[in-house]
């Protein structure tokens, strides 16, 4: 368990030199002290034990020209619970799916922009997808997919997809969640057509995509969507539940990746323009509705020690697991790929993804050290990255004695690096 930083102590500290800030280590350091909270009131061992549990038998600091990190320490890649690998893993997800984007059009294809919803009330669960546990919301939503749109959707959804020109889909996954309505699951898609669609016909494409998704909701075990709704307290704002298809001007520059991006990333440090921005980062953003909550704002709640949010906290965690983030139709990566974009890598690969920037190791802490000294306090392995930046090794090693650590003994001085 973490502890505050004992008496006469510094957790965080001031490390030497006046280094100020970027915009760039100012949203690392937010993510990196929110995945702090959330672990505290997290059950996941994998999610726990990122940034936190060695696989090798000590810690490297390393330095590089954008900033410092740790080696030899676990990254978890939980997209939907860790605001440190979702932030390297979303960033790869959005630049994929804008890409795929922008190519499709450029070689004559089209592209549709949708919403699918479920009808909720505060007393459904979350749900999981495990097996023989399979059920609520989140199970309502993806076999209400698979009995619309796919592998169980039948000749009806086949012949739509043939009178509208559609060659695949690219799917993402969000949630939030509100103190008066519960959970709320739901999917984004951008749909590959052979060619763009005129108005009306997204239109009919809309309307086919509403009914096929009714009935298989129902089929699914939930309520039937509705166009409108007066239920008090309801995220809809009266426009009920289903699917929205917008028609975006794919002419207008931005258009597209502002209709997608609108409600942002609060955490992100640099903006993402384009197709893939909310389909990739809709984790973090906040509720539409006055009251609503992203994963990771209820996170924030819940390691306020707020009940109600960390008993939803943990519900939501025992259940997105499987849960895919992004989902992309078969057939669409052989396609996409002909058209030079590609992107294999799983979200574990990303996130342990350094970049091809070489990085300087700056100290090495021991494994009694690390679980002795460093992980126990809160504050201390982000203080140690800050210190690698602001003034290399000298600068570490003021901080750790302003902890009571002997450098040589208790951190070690990082092996001189072997000549290319």
């Amino acid at each position: 368990m973490e502890t505050a930083t004992p008496a006469g102590q510094r957790g965080c500290g001031t490390a030497a030199g006046t280094h100020k800030r970027t915009r760039s280590e100012e949203g690392r350091d937010e993510r990196f002290e929110r995945r702090e909270r959330h672990q505290k009131v997290s059950l996941g061992k994998t999610f726990r034990g990122c940034g936190r549990k060695l696989f090798a038998g000590a810690a490297t600091v390393q330095k590089g020209a954008d900033g410092s990190s740790y080696a030899g320490v676990v990254t978890c890649g939980m997209v939907h619970m860790c605001t440190w690998c979702c932030a390297r893993i979303l960033v790869a997800r959005a630049d994929f799916a804008q890409q795929a984007a922008e190519a499709w059009i450029a070689n004559g294809g089209g592209i549709v922009l949708s919403a699918h919803t479920l009808r909720h009330f505060k007393r459904q669960k979350y749900g999981t997808l495990r097996k023989r546990e399979r059920g609520g919301l989140v199970a309502v939503l993806h076999d209400g997919w698979s009995g619309a749109y796919g592998h169980r959707s039948g000749k009806m959804w086949q012949q739509a997809k043939r009178a509208h020109g559609i060659t695949g889909v690219l799917r993402s996954y969000e949630d939030t969640w509100g103190l008066n309505s519960g959970f709320h699951v739901h999917f984004h898609a951008m749909w590959f057509t052979e060619r763009p669609l005129a108005p009306e016909e997204v239109e009919k494409f809309g309307k086919a995509l509403s009914a096929r998704w009714g009935h298989a909701v129902v089929a699914a075990g939930g309520y039937k969507p509705s166009d409108s709704c007066n239920r008090p307290g309801c995220d809809c704002g009266g426009n009920g539940h289903g699917v929205r298809v917008d028609h975006v001007d794919l002419t207008e520059a931005g258009a597209v990746g502002r209709y997608l991006f609108k409600d942002g990333d609060k955490a992100r440090t640099e903006p993402i323009d384009g197709v893939g921005a909310e389909m990739a980062f809709g984790a973090d953003k906040e509720g539409r509705r006055g009251g609503r909550l992203g994963p990771f704002q209820l996170g924030d709640a819940a390691a306020t020690g707020e009940a109600e949010a960390v008993e939803a906290w943990q519900e939501r965690e025992y259940g997105v697991f499987n849960v895919r983030k992004m989902y992309l139709s078969n057939g669409m990566k052989a396609r996409l790929a002909e058209l030079g974009i590609v992107d294999n890598r799983t979200d574990q690969e990303i996130a342990e993804d350094e970049g091809r920037e070489k990085r300087t190791p700056i100290a090495v802490i021991p494994r009694d050290t690390w679980y002795q000294h460093i992980v126990p306090v809160r504050g201390r392995r982000l203080a140690l990255l800050k210190a690698a930046e602001s003034g290399g090794v000298a600068a570490v090693q003021k901080l750790i004695a302003e902890w009571g650590l002997v450098w040589g003994r208790d951190v070690l001085p990082a092996p001189l690096p072997e000549d290319d």
